[in-house]
């Protein structure tokens, strides 16, 4: 097999893999509280940077990795739109929702610190173990449990949730 041609399979294997993986991740961003068109950039920002990636370098979760860079370039374009727009722009508008307490659970999640609603995410919406969430992130499979058990009861108090 030429050079060419493996490289091509690779390419045909990541693409596969980014589009088994979009609709997951895109739903994960956007309850992260990013807008649709900005859930769809960043996740074609992570599909380049896949695409560009050494294939030496292996990835244990597809999904795990476009999510954290996915969510890492949201914030960096959000961060960036939030300094150079005048502050008239910045009054965000609410996405009217279907279902009001589907509306609830969005308010809750977009009132926790972002690594909570990361891990929520990787957790529950990318269904990602313990180990797989604190390898993605960074951080000790300990302080995802922790995270994890912060962010549930801080969204059970604000939606008023009782066990």
């Amino acid at each position: 097999m030429t050079a060419i041609a493996v490289e091509t399979a690779t390419d045909a294997r990541w693409e596969s893999a980014y589009r088994a993986a979009f609709l997951q991740v895109y739903r994960g961003l956007v309850a992260m509280g990013a807008r649709p068109d900005e859930a769809e950039d960043a996740l074609h920002d992570a599909f380049l940077k896949g695409f560009e990636r050494s294939a030496a370098r292996s990835i244990s979760s597809v999904d795990g990795w476009i999510f954290v860079v996915a969510s890492r370039s949201w914030r960096r374009r959000r961060i960036r739109d939030r300094l150079l727009l005048p502050w008239t722009l910045l009054a965000r508008e609410e996405a009217p929702a279907h279902d009001e307490a589907r509306a609830d659970v969005f308010v809750a999640l977009r009132a926790l610190t972002l690594r909570q609603r990361q891990v929520l995410i990787l957790r529950f919406v990318l269904g990602m173990s313990q180990e797989e969430t604190a390898e993605l992130l960074g951080i000790a499979r300990g302080t995802v449990a922790a995270t994890t058990h912060q962010a549930i009861a801080a969204m059970r108090l604000r939606m008023e949730v009782r066990r």
